[in-house]
């Protein structure tokens, strides 16, 4: 047992040493750093060499991720004071690695929902829908794929995401609403007027009762034109 502790031990210093000297460095070798890292084919490769330190080596690749967006996010204002996502050509493969050292790193999941659309709306919605896999009980996620759908106006689909996360533990009231708020979105009117009937028929709860109000009288004018 006493020889296996000393290798062991060495190992956990030598990362934990690492990750200290690249918090240090950061700043100043933010670009070479970041390409170094995608050297490695993928994060499946480094969570086999990491020995069992998964989640240490998914909060070095989240913080380089962090590191890498503010740099191009500065670089930019300072270039032209116009910030445009759809330059980070490396926040993809880095996201990635993250979410394949830990697939519960939800906060990566989140970020890649708000700026990958910029970049390639597909990937953004694969991306967040492998978060939904790798954490389905997480409706904030749902949430997150509504919000991407809705933004490439798929707006039947942004209501298909806020419907399944509005039926897990835990979302909150206006989760409910918005697969109705979609619909009318997309010009699906009939179908929406029925949901908020439902919604406010069925429910006890006020905000969800004066939102379904507001828009059954909303609908009710439409109908009137």
């Amino acid at each position: 047992m006493k020889r296996l502790t000393c290798p062991i031990l060495l190992i956990v210093f030598l990362v934990l040493s690492a990750a200290a000297q690249d918090w240090m460095d950061a700043r100043r070798r933010v670009p070479l750093a970041v390409k170094e890292t995608l050297y490695v084919s993928s994060g499946e490769s480094l969570k086999r060499a990491s020995i069992g330190f998964d989640g240490l080596m998914a909060d070095i690749y989240w913080i380089r991720t962090l590191l890498y967006f503010g740099e191009q996010f500065e670089r930019q204002r300072g270039v032209n004071q116009q910030f445009d996502a759809s330059q980070l050509e490396l926040l993809e493969p880095l996201l990635n690695i993250t979410i394949e050292l830990d697939p519960r790193y939800i906060a990566a999941y989140r970020f890649g929902a708000v700026f990958l659309p910029e970049i390639n709306s597909e990937s953004a919605v694969r991306f967040v829908e492998r978060g939904i896999r790798n954490n389905p009980g997480e409706w904030r996620l749902y949430q997150d794929l509504g919000f991407v759908q809705w933004r490439r106006n798929r707006f039947r689909e942004a209501a298909d995401a806020y419907a399944r996360g509005s039926r897990l533990p835990g979302a909150p009231a206006w989760m409910r609403t918005m697969p109705a708020l979609m619909l009318v979105k997309g010009g699906d009117r009939e179908t929406a007027r029925e949901m908020f009937l439902r919604l406010y028929r069925e429910s006890d709860d006020p905000f969800i009762k004066q939102i379904s109000e507001a828009q059954l009288k909303m609908l009710d004018q439409y109908r009137e034109r």
